[in-house]
């Protein structure tokens, strides 16, 4: 590599090592929850199940206060809109959540209203739990009764910064939103399907949408922000336009005033106000039963974005868009059967596209799709953008492969990448006249003559190429050929679903040790440390050419001590340390005789610093990044500190602390304890660290959601040597483990 794209790799790094995307979740203040059901009554109080509410309209015309809480029973639904008013406050957010057992309740727009769920010029909202559509009912499949309708809408116009906006654990499906595109020919339209619409009255429609407008086009005023938003653990399906969408307001329509807000020309334009915080993670999202679907996901008018762990199935034109953005990473998605759709020319994986600038699209699994990862810098009127596209597992694509439409002064940098394919004509294809960077990646392909883009803008520099391949670039003067001896390349799943990611199925396109391209990559700076699998880079005498380290990632460890007879736990049982002096540490048929935990008791001195100790050691302490997850519960009333758990370097220090006290969460950052949440005596938490050692850094999940994220250890961890589960010293009380997993790699889809 030359110094220059060394240097400019190394300050991109730095820029988005930088971004901490997700804020520690904090305990709510407490305010009045509201209960509806269908057999409840609108002159109720409402503040009790006993004596709930019926409508919406009850609802829609309450202002809430902060702190509020609203649930729906569990099993009732509703037709019309939601749309309650108020707002909540910093500490004091606005929810919405269902009570009761059974199916989620429902709102049910059927196309009588724009947003089945509406926000608008509202703040601090968290909505969990309800199943929602907006589907007008049928009568034709021609498009002529698509409209624009939206599953859950947030909305805003009145030109302030509106923060905090949570959907969590939803289900929107069947939304018959209609499809606009930007530009494109209007001799094309169809009914439910135009062209040429511009920015601002395009792609609006779907499942769940953040859009911001003017109360004046002629006359825009500020521009309306939405800060904090976070979209994770819900499924979305058959929606369209799209699954989610942020989108912010640009001024191009007919009349309108041109305000530069979601559009930039340059990637310094001052006018460029986008949307910021966005967290998009662990949704499920498919078209498969639409004929108007769009892009699963699209991120435009946006700056400071993570969308990681979806699953994205059988969508329209892309799996993952980013438009008009800047600092967005996306990693971890599995991307999965896109196709054309809805008059569209895309049919990618992934697409960092027009005025996208510090773009990171590394780790995910594309596979089976019309395309794999279109570079679509391709507005000549827009002369920037640069993205990094790295260590991600590309195959079974239909058409192409690495596609590339690049305007002058847009910058790419492709490395360390698989390209897998059996029959396509294309590896890399389109056109550059900006730079792109191709290193390290490695080009299979049952082909012998697929299309590899030669022109003086792309520079090839030691690709691995499979030897029957008679068309590798001649200008890759270190390219390495050779048969790749993968893992299992003809593996036909098992895929993700709406259980999660199988991010763990690409590692069958992972090398075995006598392959060529086995230590023959080249050093690329600022690489961030970690394979497709999270193992360090490199392992052996250099990087790998391609997406991972030599062999497929392996489970380090893992029990459910189902299997264990009941009672005290010795020493060494399935490689357990137990430390239990004056104490107990006992296997228990706790929650069931078939489903058993250990259960940690302190009730006197013991045990020295170890104290009451469950703990996995590691001889070989484990490098890269590293899961470990476990199902963790008080079931006392006592005070004391139990660390569940501790994770330790070498010399045994503590480098990541989690621990239950006193009602209260607590983890490290640093050297800094902080009360991040509750928790409930009797309850059972499913806590997840993922752990990297060679950035320094963890987040942190309980129950599926992301509490921190990128938080610094408490000293320097090179490998984790010991994980502990125990509490020593005057600390008293009882806590169940069960369900342990140690893994290489991210926990998404284990």
């Amino acid at each position: 590599m030359s110094r220059a794209t060394a240097a400019a790799l190394c300050a991109l790094a730095v820029v988005l090592a930088s971004i901490v995307l997700i804020p520690v979740q904090r305990a709510y203040a407490a305010g009045t929850t509201y209960f509806v059901s269908t057999s409840g009554n609108d002159s109720n109080a409402g503040t009790s199940s006993s004596a709930p509410w019926r409508s919406l309209s009850k609802v829609n015309s309450t202002t809430f206060q902060p702190g509020d809480t609203i649930r729906f029973e569990a099993g009732d639904s509703w037709t019309g809109q939601l749309w309650p008013k108020g707002s909540g406050t910093d500490g004091a957010p606005i929810s919405i959540d269902s009570y009761g057992t059974g199916a989620k309740p429902k709102i049910a727009g059927q196309g009588t209203v724009s947003d089945a769920v509406r926000l608008f010029n509202q703040q601090y909202w968290e909505i969990r739990n309800l199943d929602v559509s907006n589907a007008v009912p049928t009568g034709t499949t021609d498009g002529s009764k698509l409209g624009d309708f939206r599953g859950i809408g947030v909305h805003g116009n009145n030109g302030q910064t509106l923060h905090h906006f949570v959907i969590d654990s939803v289900d929107v499906h069947d939304v018959t939103g209609e499809v606009k595109w930007i530009g494109g020919n209007t001799a094309n339209n169809k009914p439910g399907i135009t062209f040429n619409n511009g920015w601002d009255r395009s792609k609006n429609s779907g499942g769940i949408a953040f859009l911001t407008t003017v109360q004046d086009i002629a006359a825009p005023g500020a521009p309306t922000v939405l800060d904090d938003i976070t979209v994770q653990n819900s499924s979305i399906k058959n929606t369209s336009f799209a699954g989610i969408v942020t989108k912010q307001y640009a001024g191009d329509a007919p009349g309108a005033v041109f305000t530069g807000w979601g559009k930039r020309a340059t990637a310094t334009d001052s006018r460029f106000t986008p949307h910021t915080d966005v967290t998009i993670r662990g949704n499920y999202i498919t078209q498969a039963n639409t004929d108007f679907g769009g892009n699963g996901i699209y991120v435009t008018g946006t700056r400071g974005a993570l969308v990681e762990g979806n699953v994205i199935d059988r969508v329209g034109v892309s799996g993952v868009e980013t438009n008009m953005a800047d600092r967005v990473t996306v990693q971890h998605n599995e991307v999965m059967g896109t196709h054309h759709m809805g008059g569209s020319a895309d049919a990618n994986g992934l697409d960092p596209d027009i005025g996208t600038t510090n773009q990171v699209f590394q780790y995910n699994y594309l596979h089976d799709n019309g395309d794999g990862i279109l570079l679509c810098a391709c507005n000549s009127s827009v002369n920037f953008g640069s993205a990094v596209v790295r260590y991600n597992v590309i195959t079974g694509s239909e058409r192409w492969n690495l596609h590339m439409s690049q305007t002058t002064g847009s910058v790419a940098h492709v490395y360390n990448n698989t390209f897998a394919n059996t029959n396509s004509q294309t590896l890399v294809s389109g056109g550059a006249s900006g730079r792109v960077t191709l290193t390290n990646n490695l080009f299979i392909s049952g082909n012998s003559a697929p299309e590899f883009k030669q022109q003086s803008s792309i520079v090839y520099n030691n690709n691995g190429y499979s030897s029957n391949l008679t068309t590798r670039p001649s200008s890759d003067a270190n390219a390495v050929v050779g048969a790749p001896q993968f893992v299992n390349p003809s593996v036909t799943g098992p895929y993700g679903d709406e259980n999660g990611t199988r991010l763990g199925t690409a590692a069958n396109f992972a090398l075995q040790s006598g392959s060529p391209f086995v230590d023959s990559g080249a050093t690329v700076t600022g690489n961030g440390g970690l394979d497709h699998a999270g193992a360090p880079v490199p392992i052996g005498n250099g990087p790998e050419i391609g997406a991972f380290e030599r062999g497929a990632p392996g489970i380090a460890f893992t029990d459910t001590f189902n299997g264990l007879t009941t009672g005290a736990l010795a020493n060494g049982t399935n490689g357990w340390r137990v430390i239990s002096t004056n104490n107990d540490v006992s296997v228990v048929e706790t929650p069931s005789a078939t489903d058993k935990s250990v259960r940690l008791t302190r009730t006197i001195e013991g045990g020295g610093t170890d104290g009451t100790n469950l703990a996995r050691l590691f001889s070989t302490p484990l490098q890269g990044v590293v899961t470990i997850d476990a199902q963790v519960m008080r079931n006392d009333t006592q005070g004391g500190w139990f660390g569940l758990p501790y994770v330790y370097n070498s010399s045994g220090n503590q480098a990541v602390s989690v621990a239950f006290a006193r009602g209260q969460i607590h983890a490290y950052q640093g050297t800094t304890d902080s009360a991040i949440g509750t928790y409930t005596k009797g309850k059972s938490y499913r806590i997840t660290l993922t752990v990297d050692t060679v950035n320094q850094h963890f987040d942190l999940d309980i129950d599926g959601r992301r509490i921190l994220t990128d938080a610094a250890f408490r000293t320097s961890m090179p490998g984790i040597a010991k994980v502990a589960w125990y509490s020593n010293g005057g600390e008293r009380g009882s806590v169940h483990v069960d369900d342990v997993r140690v893994s290489r790699g991210t926990g998404y889809g284990q």
